[in-house]
């Protein structure tokens, strides 16, 4: 029998979907195995200005495994008119405390994530996480 792992807390979030990257932090908080959070990061396309995306996120945790979906998403921090797609991710904990696996949005887009825990106790505020936009 396996038992579920407490993944609360803020997480770093990388993703690379072929013609462009994510990256920024994932804010979780799990109540037996459901999870909500907010997932908040810069998004860079091969040729295109870079924008902020935040998505309220649900899912659950079973075992070692993390399925988590997007239920609302804003852009933040952009001059141009987007339509972003609500996206899906299911990854497993790895021996390293580490979250892998793969991603997808309601278009079909495929990626790979990585997400890795941050240490709360040297986190100078909520959002101290830099994007490098100005």
């Amino acid at each position: 029998m396996s038992d579920t792992i407490d993944i609360t807390g803020r997480w770093l979030f990388s993703e690379d979907f072929g013609y462009g990257t994510d990256s920024g932090y994932v804010d979780l908080e799990q109540k037996g195995s459901r999870l909500s959070g907010t997932l908040q990061f810069a998004e860079q396309i091969e040729g295109e200005e870079t924008f902020i995306v935040r998505q309220e996120i649900y899912g659950t945790v079973t075992g070692r495994i993390v399925s988590m979906k997007s239920k609302s998403c804003e852009i933040l921090f952009n001059n141009q008119d987007i339509t972003y797609e609500l996206d899906s991710w299911k990854g497993k904990i790895t021996d390293e405390g580490k979250i892998t696996g793969n991603s997808i949005d309601d278009e079909g887009t495929t990626g790979r994530f990585v997400m890795e825990r941050v240490n709360v106790q040297t986190s100078r505020s909520s959002d101290d996480i830099s994007f490098g936009i100005n």
